[in-house]
């Protein structure tokens, strides 16, 4: 957009400029006028002003200031077209674009909306792209959603407090809900409006003040997060403990590694329900480790190997990602 406005001006600088300079040379030729004389008569014939001339023309001069009227009205009409020009393509464009994002979001289903994109929702949403989860962020900064416009960033602009822009997002549709706006009071009201538009949804909180997790708790938030204490505990258990923190950073964080966490969900006639982990032989078969299994509100970490696994169950697994994509694959309903 910014090119396109660059040519164009510079388009109608030059033509302009060539205009002026072949009138003031031709004036100076034709009439032997001297370069200020002749730059005034330029000047006034090609805006069209039509101020008093500076000595009567000859024939060739008149002749030659119809010319030059006629290349300043061209001169301006160019200018005007090409300024016109750039403004619709770039407000087209911006429709066009806006209108495909619109429609993109309202497919949208089991996404994740991210309430506001301060500096922590930017480092969720820079996740959830190398992640290419689908997510639509809500936030009402102009600015912030120019810049997210910029980055092709699929985004509501409103207050995320107000039940028509949590509609927009697709509220009804999401399975995610992440309310980290700058203040506890805006959290607090959309995880309440979040949870009255679709109660099956889960929703985690961003805490600002210390002791504000009850509140957000109280609000419908399933888990809130404090960043200041988990920075702090982060902190510490790195200068306590640096070789676990490393190997957090690496299956967690990204590394040479290539190691990561992922949640499996059991389903019916899968591969793996009715049998045990032994059975199974997942961390043979699927090179993954099975760190914790969750079956409702029970949540037992390192099961044994001769835990059945049943439809519903949440297997915490870790590993490469081809191998938990290979565990994925035999959780799933194999008739699917």
């Amino acid at each position: 957009m910014q090119s396109s406005r660059r040519r164009a001006f510079l388009s109608a600088l030059v033509a302009g400029g060539a205009v002026i300079a072949a009138g003031t040379v031709g004036y100076m030729v034709i009439e032997g006028l001297s370069l200020l004389d002749a730059l005034y008569m330029t000047t006034i014939t090609v805006t069209t002003i039509g101020f008093k001339e500076v000595a009567p023309l000859s024939v060739p001069g008149r002749i030659f200031t119809i010319a030059m009227a006629f290349a300043g009205i061209g001169v301006i009409f160019f200018t005007g077209t090409e300024v016109a020009r750039v403004i619709l393509e770039g407000n087209l464009r911006r429709f066009i674009d806006k209108t495909r994002e619109n429609t993109m979001i309202k497919r949208l289903s089991d996404h994740i909306i991210v309430c506001g994109h301060g500096r922590l929702g930017q480092a969720v949403v820079e996740v959830l792209r190398e992640h290419e989860n689908p997510f639509v962020v809500v936030e009402c900064n102009t600015e912030i959603c120019d810049q997210l416009e910029q980055k092709h960033i699929p985004f509501i602009q409103g207050d995320a407090t107000q039940e028509d822009v949590l509609r927009t997002a697709g509220i009804e549709r999401a399975k995610t809900f992440l309310s980290c706006m700058g203040d506890d009071a805006h959290n607090v009201y959309a995880i309440l409006l979040a949870r009255q538009l679709c109660p099956s949804i889960t929703i985690i909180g961003l805490a600002v003040e210390d002791g504000s997790e009850d509140r957000l708790r109280l609000a419908g938030a399933h888990q809130v997060i404090n960043p200041y204490k988990l920075g702090g505990k982060r902190l510490a258990l790195t200068a306590i403990k640096p070789a676990m923190m490393d190997f957090i950073d690496a299956s967690m964080l990204g590394s040479t590694m290539e190691l990561e966490l992922a949640e499996i969900k059991v389903e019916k006639g899968s591969e793996l329900e009715g049998r045990t982990l032994a059975e199974a032989h997942v961390r043979r078969n699927f090179g993954v480790i099975i760190v914790a299994r969750k079956r409702g509100d029970d949540t037992c970490f390192n099961p044994p190997s001769d835990f059945r696994m049943q439809q519903g169950d949440t297997l915490i697994a870790l590993g490469p990602l081809k191998a938990l994509e290979g565990a994925e694959k035999a959780a799933q309903d194999s008739s699917s």
